[in-house]
């Protein structure tokens, strides 16, 4: 069978979405199937999703960072507040100005950040749906490749084991043939005679070939 390069892949989506396939480059068994594959289209989407998700993951980081940060400013203004407030420490006033200056700044970045990172699930799971149908058609080719070779397989298996069965017959019958021509030499001629025949014979024999 041919696969054509642009095959449709008929899978529903909205099923595979509600199995929550992981993410391929990171799944162990994908990694296996693929590892020798040098199709182009399967480097270029893997690449492009671990870079993806890479970015991601940093973006994520920063974003918990700038919320550890939001809450030390938080309670540093309930701080300076209440030095203001029930103490009436006014020298307070500008660093709590400051404080709640950098807030807002902080919270314009935050901002940004989630804009920016709540696209990035939607197009990470687009580009695993395209490497999965990627995937499906390599693996099918390689499997329909392998099945071929394996029928030539199990065909050479079937004439080695007609081989091997032909080869046993003929090895039980030339045993009956020698255990039959020993018995009756020894039922004629007697135990001692037969001694001195294999001496002179089969030990000869094995001499010869040993020559040989």
């Amino acid at each position: 069978m041919i696969f054509r390069k642009d095959i449709d892949i008929p899978i529903d989506e909205n099923i595979i979405k509600k199995k929550k396939i992981p993410v391929l480059t990171k799944n162990r068994e994908w990694k296996q199937i693929i590892e020798e594959s040098k199709n182009r289209n399967i480097k270029s989407l893997s690449n492009n999703l671990e870079k993806m998700v890479a970015e991601e993951k940093e973006l994520r980081k920063k974003l918990k960072l700038y919320n550890q940060e939001k809450r030390t400013l938080i309670n540093k203004i309930l701080h300076l507040s209440d030095l203001l407030n029930s103490k009436g420490q006014e020298e307070v006033l500008p660093k709590l100005e400051r404080s709640k200056e950098e807030i807002n700044r902080l919270n314009e970045d935050i901002d940004k950040l989630l804009e920016e990172v709540q696209d990035y699930p939607r197009e990470i799971e687009k580009l695993n749906l395209e490497l999965l149908k990627e995937t499906i058609k390599i693996t099918y080719r390689e499997m329909i490749a392998n099945n071929d070779t394996l029928k030539v397989v199990d065909e050479e298996i079937n004439k080695l084991r007609s081989k091997l069965g032909e080869l046993i017959d003929e090895k039980i019958v030339l045993e009956e043939k020698i255990q039959r021509s020993y018995s009756f030499l020894h039922d004629t001629v007697g135990h001692e005679e037969m001694e001195k025949l294999d001496i002179k014979f089969l030990k000869y024999d094995d001499q010869e070939n040993r020559d040989d």
